[in-house]
């Protein structure tokens, strides 16, 4: 796998604390806690707020996310056997004990760690160990968010295990081809315990750049990293209250969604050349020719067909306007990725409407769900130095309502594009 602009995918950083996100310390002093010893580390796995590409990268078309600040942190230490006992400060979950290479947990985060070492272990990143671990899990995403809480504790899970087995040590990142690779394992090995979806959080968790969007294609994997210019470009993570739970009625839907993309595919090829895969299409013809092909699906694939391609047309835009830093029609780009999600995919939901109703009210220049929908988070665009403004409206138009009177760092997060996965 080649091509990009070379970034630092994983970084290694030492000390005790100092300039580390919160949930680093939260998760050592749970392990002290609860072990009674020190660990040997902590993963930390940030979240992803997904600008502009929804429900295209399961169709091996690019994405346009970015890291948060705000993420998963691991604190481990290796055991002697093969079990993994963890818990997580996060209210609502029981502690996980199982056995590495055994039937991954049924339900809870433990199927998530399952998954990071199943990845790890498929991509033969280490020697024929499964020595297990020990650890505490803090975090400061909320849980089902739609900001990749999940796959964060996934790619947590993975580069503990790196670090205790000699894969990775403090200092040393994985060369760009490699996390590419890894990501790739990653997502596979998460479909066994979630959700068919596409590679794009593994992705970005591994490959961000601090101040930069991750542009990631999928057909001949490319990480590209694209400049956020933070006096233009201002974006916030607004968590709805309406969880979008993987092991639900939301991940159904959502499978149920990878499955009339693949369909909407097949019968095109009926009518369509070059209609081997979405990509070919978008590559071979004008998207206007596209959508008025569209209508010769039967519904509802023909809208799904329809947001696809039309999501690829805009995420390509997209990535032209954070270049050209034209925040107006960057916002114009990400309102109309909404309607198409509205419409055409059917993964809105009244709340996420009405969150992002109220951000255009206070005067956002663009809103749209991000992640898979079906409840989540919304993206929001805000003109310089009207961030704050912004979140006192939505504390009284939609939070205080539903009373959240204090949604500020609970569910209005700031989405400043950060860095990658690291070790502490």
């Amino acid at each position: 796998m080649s091509g990009g602009v070379p970034v630092k995918q994983i970084e290694f950083r030492g000390g005790t604390g100092s300039g580390a996100p919160p949930p680093v310390d939260a998760a050592r002093r749970a392990f002290r806690e609860r072990f009674g010893r020190i660990p040997e580390g902590v993963a930390f796995a940030p979240g992803r707020v997904n600008l502009i590409g929804e429900h295209v990268d399961y169709c091996a078309l690019p994405v346009l996310p970015a890291a948060l600040s705000h993420g998963v942190a691991l604190a481990f230490a290796a055991r002697r056997d093969e079990r993994v006992r963890c818990l997580t400060t996060a209210p609502g979950f029981d502690d996980v004990d199982f056995t590495l290479g055994e039937t991954p947990p049924a339900a809870g985060f433990g199927r998530y760690l399952a998954a990071g070492a199943a990845g790890v272990d498929a991509g033969h990143w280490t020697p024929a160990s499964r020595a297990g671990f020990d650890g505490a899990i803090a975090s400061d995403l909320p849980v089902a968010a739609g900001l990749s809480s999940s796959s964060a504790v996934v790619i947590a899970g993975a580069l503990a295990l790196l670090a205790l087995r000699g894969r990775l040590a403090p200092g040393e990142t994985l060369p760009r081809e490699d996390a590419m690779r890894l990501a790739l394992d990653l997502a596979e090995a998460e479909h066994g315990v979630a959700i068919q979806g596409g590679a794009m959080d593994q992705s970005v968790c591994l490959g961000a750049a601090p101040g930069h969007a991750l542009h990631i294609a999928f057909e001949r994997p490319r990480w590209t990293p694209v400049p956020v210019d933070s006096s233009r470009f201002r974006f916030l993570a607004a968590y709805s209250g309406q969880q979008a739970d993987k092991g639900g009625a939301a991940g159904a839907t959502f499978d149920e969604r990878v499955r009339q993309a693949q369909e909407a595919l097949r019968l095109a090829r009926e009518f369509l050349p070059h209609a081997d895969s979405y990509p070919a299409l978008v590559a071979n013809h004008p998207l206007p020719a596209l959508l008025a092909e569209a209508g010769r699906l039967p519904a509802p694939l023909a809208g799904r067909f329809r947001h696809v391609i039309s999501e690829a047309g805009r995420t390509a835009a997209a990535a032209k306007h954070l270049e050209g830093r034209d925040a107006t029609a960057l916002g114009e780009t990400l309102d109309a990725s909404h309607e198409s999600l509205r419409r055409d995919y059917g993964v809105s939901t009244r709340e996420l409407d009405e969150l992002v109703e109220a951000a255009r009210e206070a005067g956002a220049l663009g809103a749209r769900l991000t992640g898979a929908g079906l409840g989540g988070s919304v993206v929001i665009l805000a003109p310089p130095g009207r961030t704050d403004a912004i979140r006192a409206h939505l504390t009284e138009r939609y939070y205080l309502p539903r009373g959240i009177a204090a949604p500020r760092g609970t569910h209005l997060l700031d989405a400043t594009p950060s860095g990658p996965a690291a070790l502490y």
